[in-house]
């Protein structure tokens, strides 16, 4: 199998995801990933074990003179694309979005191989929507993202989180730290988010000068980290700010509630943990994707939602307590966010991608789930 795209965390992980469930179910199989140089898949993939091949792409933005240099990239893909499904002879292919993806998974569709592809946000990308009528099947994150696939085309399976993740939360997704003071992990994403950070910065403050019970546990991206962290250390703030995790897993249990964006696979992941969630979608995020994300979790019960616009500190700061500081709601918003999660995503899709690619029967092991 080859995993085709990536670029963020939220493409990266998803197709890790899916690649060890490919090796569970078929032990004597194999997986590799192309993606980008520039891309997070380039270190995260080989930390991994997993192979990758490059091909150029480019994300074509605007018209005219603006779209050129990415258009022209994407042009170079397609024939390094070629190359890499002849060479490497895959029984499928599994596109898991980002720009990085179109170039592989539409010349697999050309070239007669099976492609499948998986889609993390309610709203799906461009680069899915255009390659759906050339897939067998979509794998769906959230139910909001099926009507933009052909009729019959898209299935919900949830979005894949690696094995790790799921096996920590099964070992110590039911366990939570003292009662006081409040824990809350605070996420921005792979890269950050310095609303996020400037947001937790103040309510840390608050809670210093007036004597509160709450402390934050802060992913603040690598960019901004030791700016933070200095002004934690500075300030004997209640901050335990890191920059980022690819174990993201040993820190869930370590809080009461999340603040954090509104991505797909962070979702996925504090869902599994069964923990409520304050979110406040990226405004930016393409076609506003984040809020349809956020609508559509937090009115199972888990949690609640703010655009930015309305995510001051104190809005904030009343959310977090209403929701993580009352054990009765959150109990009830967490056992929401359990039935939300959905740990066997990847395996449920690799194994219909199997038995719909008529290679293989996909009836191996499934992973320590």
């Amino acid at each position: 199998m080859i995993v085709a795209g990536g670029g963020t965390g939220g493409h990266v992980f998803p197709g890790i995801a899916l690649a060890d469930a490919f090796l569970s179910l078929c032990p004597d199989g194999a997986v590799s990933f192309v993606g980008t140089r520039e891309g997070l898949e380039a270190r995260a993939v080989p930390a991994r074990g997993f192979p990758i091949d490059f091909v150029p792409s480019g994300q074509v933005r605007g018209k005219g003179i603006g779209a050129l240099p990415g258009a022209l990239r994407m042009a170079l893909g397609f024939p390094a694309a070629v190359t890499v499904l002849r060479r490497r002879r895959p029984d499928l292919v599994f596109g898991v979005g980002g720009y990085a993806s179109l170039p592989v998974a539409l010349s697999a569709a050309l070239l007669g191989i099976p492609l499948f592809l998986q889609e993390q946000n309610s709203v799906p990308g461009r680069s899915n929507r255009f390659l759906a009528r050339h897939a067998i099947r979509v794998f769906a994150g959230f139910s909001g993202a099926v009507p933009f696939f052909p009729p019959g085309r898209a299935e919900v399976t949830g979005n894949p989180v690696r094995p790790e993740i799921v096996a920590a939360a099964r070992d110590r997704g039911r366990s939570f730290p003292p009662e006081t003071p409040l824990t809350v992990l605070a996420l921005g994403g792979s890269q950050g988010a310095r609303a996020i950070n400037t947001r937790v910065l103040g309510m840390a403050r608050r809670a210093k000068r007036e004597g509160t019970a709450i402390r934050f546990l802060l992913q603040t991206g690598t960019r901004e980290h030791e700016a933070v962290a200095r002004s934690a250390r500075a300030e004997a703030l209640p901050l335990e700010p890191f920059p980022f995790s690819d174990r993201i897993g040993d820190w869930f249990p370590r809080c009461h509630a999340v603040l954090m964006r509104a991505g797909a696979l962070s979702i996925a992941e504090a869902a599994l943990f069964g923990r409520p969630c304050v979110l406040v979608p990226y405004p930016f995020a393409a076609d506003d994707h984040q809020t349809g994300n956020a609508r559509e979790f937090c009115a199972s019960g888990a949690g609640a939602w703010l655009p930015e616009g309305e995510a001051t500190e104190e809005a904030l700061w009343s959310a977090l307590w209403n929701l993580g500081g009352d054990r009765v709601a959150r109990e009830s918003a967490g056992a929401a966010a359990v039935s939300f999660s959905r740990p066997f995503a990847s395996v449920e899709a690799v194994r219909t991608a199997l038995r719909l690619s008529g290679n293989v029967s996909g009836e191996g092991v499934a992973p320590n789930v």
